[in-house]
């Protein structure tokens, strides 16, 4: 749902709107990632309400529900975009590299022709949905790619685990890196590019090496984005 969706609300923004506390969660949950903001913004109940034209009772309804949610914290009197330990992260990108290096070449050997052209084509809308900053498609095409590649493999225990993992990174922003500072957009989507013709190839050897190079490049970019003191502790690749 985007704001132009819901009743009384002219596309360009002219019009004062009357908002539920549920309709401005949908949409503040939305446009905080499409506005890729940073962990540790603090949110504003003003500020909120003078940018959607509504009164602060529906923003402190909305902020409330984002926060029961864990997508938002708390800091004192404020609400503030969730941070995630960088030690968080890494565990669920190790997690999601044991998953996804089996459920890529289960792939490469059981999907057909048909799967794994609508996997190019997640692709692509993914590029869609960058070229045109709506970073909240842009990560749920991202889940979707990884999804469906654990489809294609035709293993359900295995593509159970790996939408747990996603579940982490959606409802509570863990592993959200698009609003990091050192993540690259058209870096991400490249990578997505070649683990989808190494598919295509199948290239089984060629897929599970591409996948885990992409895995391991969120790591490092949740690192440099966390500093020195995010690196503390680094445990070695090989």
């Amino acid at each position: 749902m985007t704001k132009a969706d819901l009743p009384g609300v002219a596309e360009d923004g002219g019009v004062r709107r009357h908002y539920t506390g549920e309709e401005l969660y949908l949409i503040l949950r939305q446009d905080l990632i499409n506005d890729r903001t940073p962990g540790g913004a603090v949110l504003q109940e003003n500020e909120i309400a003078a940018r959607y034209g509504v009164s602060r009772t529906p923003v402190r309804e909305a902020l409330q529900r984002l926060h029961q949610d864990n997508l938002i914290g708390r800091k004192g009197r404020f609400y503030t975009v969730v941070q995630p330990p960088l030690e968080r992260i890494r565990e669920l990108y190790e997690f999601r590299e044991a998953i996804e290096a089996s459920t890529i070449v289960l792939c490469c050997r059981r999907a057909s022709e048909e799967t794994l052209e609508q996997i190019r084509a997640i692709v692509e809308e993914q590029q869609d949905a960058a070229d045109q900053k709506r970073f909240y498609d842009y990560e749920r095409l991202d889940a979707l790619f990884h999804v469906a590649i654990a489809n294609g493999g035709d293993n359900r225990l295995l593509t159970h685990q790996l939408e747990v993992s996603y579940d982490q990174i959606w409802f509570s922003k863990v592993g959200n890196l698009v609003s990091l500072q050192e993540y690259s957009v058209d870096g991400t989507i490249a990578e997505h590019r070649r683990i989808a013709d190494a598919l295509i190839r199948r290239k089984e050897d060629v897929a599970k090496a591409e996948m885990i190079s992409h895995l391991r490049a969120a790591i490092d970019v949740s690192e440099r984005s966390a500093g020195p003191r995010g690196k503390r502790g680094k445990k070695p690749r090989g």
